[in-house]
């Protein structure tokens, strides 16, 4: 016994020109496939998932091909297994059920994935058949190979109680644009350092935004300040487990919102021991 499925044929509704854009949620980044309704049926022009690929310029697209879906009423009965691309799909309601089907050349060949039953929430949902703006900005995110947080503190070893520690983060913080394109679709993305949050292992903590990287010089012949520092006030319990955490602000411009917009945040981590030293004093 298998399901049967048959296609509800109804007049295609034709609405204002469409194109859906950022979500813009943290670390989400756009979902937004450009879609159009046309008199032929519904037309999404991406590449596929397989030809992402980072691009030399940001906004040059590539080639790709045209993916056309439609969402069709459908009812399940027991029987043979039917479906029939060739009928007229429709415009959904939210929160309806339909039939989804994507194909590029033959609507008798269904795209890979298709047809599927779907809940429509938004016409977002057909971006699994074609790359959306929000794949190539992850996709580029993921080739930024961003470091792990090198942690260098002044005093260069032990830390003294009532000695100010200057905290100090020497690897790569800072890093260049960088594009992805998968045919007409793209997105450049940006990371831009946001701070440093310091976990001294003792319970407390701190963020820092100035002076991240500086370190203390001790063949300097002038005052040295840091407006990055920590101060313990008892060794009870070294050494500390201390953990920097280097966050970087990512903003993407893509095709369908060539704007410099927010797409989330991304968090690299290091924890290290540090011995912490009560210095005593005697009185003669």
């Amino acid at each position: 016994m298998r399901r049967f499925i048959s296609i509800a044929p109804t007049t295609v509704v034709l609405v204002l020109a469409l194109s859906f854009a950022a979500s813009g949620q943290d670390n989400e980044g756009d979902e937004g496939t450009n879609i159009e309704v046309t008199p032929s049926g519904l037309v999404v022009t991406a590449g596929t998932p397989g030809s992402l690929g980072l691009s030399p310029a940001p906004g040059r697209p590539g080639r790709g091909p045209t993916v056309y879906c439609g969402w069709y009423n459908f009812s399940v009965e027991f029987g043979e297994y039917l479906f029939d691309p060739i009928g007229d799909s429709i415009w959904p309601r939210v929160s309806s059920t339909y039939l989804l089907n994507c194909w590029t050349d033959d609507p008798a060949e269904p795209y890979p994935g298709y047809p599927k039953i779907t809940r429509y929430r938004g016409a977002a949902e057909i971006s699994g058949s074609a790359v959306s703006s929000g794949d190539a900005a992850r996709f580029a995110i993921a080739h930024i190979n961003f470091e792990l947080p090198e942690i260098q503190l002044s005093p260069p070893r032990r830390q003294v109680v009532g000695v100010p520690s200057w905290l100090a983060v020497v690897s790569r913080l800072h890093y260049d644009q960088i594009s992805a394109n998968a045919g007409p679709v793209w997105a450049t993305v940006q990371a831009r350092m946001r701070d440093v949050t310091w976990d001294f292992g003792n319970g407390e903590s701190r963020v820092c935004r100035d002076d991240v990287s500086k370190v203390w010089d001790p063949t300097a012949n002038q005052i040295q300040t840091s407006r990055c520092t920590y101060t313990y006030i008892n060794s009870s319990g070294s050494p500390f487990n201390v953990t920097a955490t280097v966050r970087w602000n990512i903003w993407q411009r893509t095709n369908t919102n060539p704007s410099w917009h927010w797409w989330g945040t991304i968090s690299r981590s290091t924890t290290i021991p540090v011995r912490v030293t009560q210095l005593q004093s005697a009185i003669r």
